[in-house]
């Protein structure tokens, strides 16, 4: 986003405040009290303001405008161009009486995520499988940050040990839990196959002291697909295997359907391998 609002810098005028400020009733926007900016605070990482983010989207969307931002289109098109032109005045308008100070460099950034958006979804019209499988890659990694912190919050009552090696524990850790083929509102859990085995035994035991106790509709599968990504693999043996595909290449059968065998293999180490994970079915961000 940075490199694109850097390229506008040289195309894009000031626009004066002005105009009627007919849009910002029209739009009943309420702003919420001003986010304190340090002077030395980095612009690289910044987390996005949700406020001015709404504000671009409701003034963009606003049923009365007319210059909409072209995903075909590059951001130094001409129109994309005139498109940030009439945002960053409609913005001025609208935070006229606003307690918030935003810099033009601010609402530039802005008006260039929402085009980042914008420009998303048009490749997503053209290529719509690969729109579906960033949904289902979104919604498995929220699913992961949910049982890491599920997890995480019952380490407290473990041991020392425990609790060490957990410490340097991620989310990419965690199995991935997929919509059942055959059983609508089941999960089923497959852990990665990366993971080192004795972290695989402590998520058990963090599980089987989950106080939710069972559940029916959390069931374990096969060994995720996914791979470790760079920074899993600079993790410790303790967490992470770099020996997984070699052992894979020796059991002859680690990609191939689930069996019984596996099933069976499972159990001995884990047994009782259902859920103790609350988990909501009906909601997934």
């Amino acid at each position: 986003m940075l490199s694109a609002a850097a390229a506008l810098e040289g195309a894009l005028e000031e626009s004066g405040p002005g105009g009627t400020g007919e849009l910002r009733h029209s739009l009943g926007f309420t702003a919420s009290p001003c986010r304190t900016r340090g002077s030395g605070q980095k612009n690289s990482r910044r987390k996005r303001d949700l406020v001015l983010s709404k504000l671009v989207h409701n003034v963009h969307n606003h049923i009365t405008n007319d210059k909409r931002f072209n995903g075909s289109e590059s951001i130094k098109s001409s129109w994309n161009i005139s498109v940030v032109k009439f945002l960053l005045e409609k913005l001025k308008q609208e935070l006229m009486t606003s307690p918030h100070n935003y810099t033009d460099k601010e609402l530039k950034g802005a008006c260039v995520a929402y085009f980042l958006t914008k420009r998303r979804e048009y490749r997503n019209s053209l290529n719509p499988f690969k729109g579906l499988k960033e949904k289902e890659e979104k919604k498995l990694r929220s699913r992961r940050y949910r049982l890491f912190a599920n997890r995480s919050s019952i380490m407290r009552h473990f041991g020392p040990e425990d609790q060490c090696l957990w410490k340097d524990v991620t989310e990419e850790l965690m199995s991935d839990e997929e919509d059942s083929l055959n059983e609508p509102g089941v999960w089923v859990a497959r852990p990665p196959r990366f993971r080192a085995q004795r972290l695989t035994e402590l998520c058990y035991h963090l599980d089987a002291n989950s106080k939710h106790g069972t559940k029916a509709n959390r069931v374990y599968g096969p060994p995720s697909d996914r791979l470790p990504s760079a920074e899993a693999q600079l993790l410790p043996p303790e967490l992470y295997n770099p020996n997984f595909q070699e052992e894979e290449d020796e059991g002859g059968d680690g990609n191939g359907p689930v069996s019984l065998s596996f099933d069976q293999s499972h159990k001995t180490c884990c047994p009782d391998l259902n859920s103790f994970i609350e988990i909501k079915v009906e909601k997934d961000e």
